[in-house]
């Protein structure tokens, strides 16, 4: 299906899954009514969201010296990504902890841990990783010498960069003018230069100064921005079970597909596609479609994407 490989930098550790029937109230303690561990973070969630629609994968991160850190080497090296965790002392592997309602709403708390240590070395041991890579998937989750460090290199490289703004954080908004494409969800696109106006959103990607934008809006699919144009790209009608992961199952998707030269108002549906499937399923990597999956579901469209 892929011709040239994604390499993605990202936040790589241990989550913890609470189902709770509503969110906490103040000063409530609540009982939950499952709990399950499964390996996660942004960019390790998009790698494998990506490989499963059988890209060719490289996934760059900081861990601790643990075994949370083995875990994720695990997992990684069974979705048949391409790993390279730089072990770091004296720090453990990130963590987070994610609440689900009876809505399939979530929050979630991050300890990022080892992954604040990544640095601008670990980017540029990285050279043959970008020498090979056709798409390079960047989140402001990895400090922000090794994230300029990483966009260099793929300026270099001639790779199509793909800035996921999440967790926003104000220094990634420089870079965003180097990437091919931003894609935000809602609430981190009203921070963006351009779309912080309070203009409805439509209007505001008209004129926003970026060459391409696909802004994720949950059940109501994606808001995109191409070559001017602005379009829209509805998402299948589903059953909400767990929406945690949906943004990094859309990233890899995205990704996969422009690997597989698809146009790029295609892979972004196929992306909203991929991310309403994983909604559709409790947790996060646990959710994400396989290749299969996603073309039974194309296959099954009234509109189909390919």
């Amino acid at each position: 299906m892929q011709d040239g490989e994604l390499l993605i930098f990202g936040l790589c550790g241990q989550s913890l899954f609470f189902r709770v029937a509503h969110m906490h109230r103040p000063e409530e303690t609540l009982h939950a009514q499952s709990l399950c561990r499964e390996p996660g973070g942004k960019g390790y969630n998009q790698a494998v969201a990506a490989a499963r629609l059988g890209a060719r994968v490289t996934f760059a991160a900081a861990v601790g010296r643990d075994a949370d850190a083995d875990d994720c080497a695990a997992l990684l090296a069974r979705e048949g990504v391409q790993a390279r965790l730089f072990p770091k002392a004296g720090e453990h592997t990130a963590c987070a902890v994610i609440l689900t309602d009876a809505a399939g709403e979530n929050r979630v708390t991050v300890y990022p841990g080892a992954s604040r240590l990544l640095d601008a070395q670990d980017v540029l041991a990285m050279a043959g990783a970008f020498a090979r890579a056709s798409v390079v998937l960047l989140t402001p989750e990895i400090p922000e010498p090794a994230f300029a460090q990483a966009v260099a290199l793929a300026r270099e490289a001639g790779a199509r960069l793909i800035v996921n703004p999440a967790p926003f954080v104000p220094w990634v908004v420089p870079y965003l003018r180097e990437a091919w494409c931003v894609t935000p969800n809602r609430q981190e696109a009203g921070q963006l230069p351009g779309l912080d106006g309070g203009e409805p959103l439509e209007r505001a990607l008209r004129t926003a100064p970026y060459a391409r934008m696909a802004v994720t809006l949950g059940a109501q699919g994606a808001l995109c921005l191409a070559s001017g144009a602005v379009f829209a790209v509805p998402a299948p009608r589903v059953v909400p079970v767990d929406t945690t992961g949906a943004g990094d199952a859309f990233n890899g998707a995205l990704c996969a597909a422009l690997l597989a030269d698809a146009p790029f108002p295609q892979a972004v549906s196929l992306a909203v596609r991929a991310a309403s499937l994983s909604v559709a399923q409790p947790r996060a990597v646990a959710s994400f479609p396989t290749r299969e999956a996603l073309e039974a579901s194309v296959r099954s469209a009234p509109g189909r994407e390919k």
